[in-house]
């Protein structure tokens, strides 16, 4: 199990709701406008290559693995939650 970072700009700006159900599909929470959290068995390649399938060929993606408690002063709904939860 790993912990993974996802952030995106996504250029178009529309038809973009299949890529949000699918990172609510793999239990991740939202932190910021463009910026999620998520636990998976999976790489980071991996999880990359499954959000690829939601995005267009201009939108930018990127997945880091971390292992450490993440720092923040705010976040969306939830974000305290799924950090307290996991570390």
């Amino acid at each position: 199990m790993a912990y993974f970072a996802i952030s995106y700009d996504l250029v178009a700006q529309n038809g973009y709701k299949p890529l949000f159900c699918r990172l609510e599909e793999l239990g991740a929470v939202k932190t910021q406008l463009s910026f999620w959290l998520v636990k998976s068995n999976n790489t980071a390649q991996e999880v990359k290559n499954d959000l690829e399938d939601f995005i267009d060929d201009n939108d930018r993606l990127m997945v880091i693995e971390f292992s450490k408690r993440p720092r923040f002063n705010w976040g969306f709904k939830g974000t305290r939650k799924w950090i307290e939860d996991r570390f």
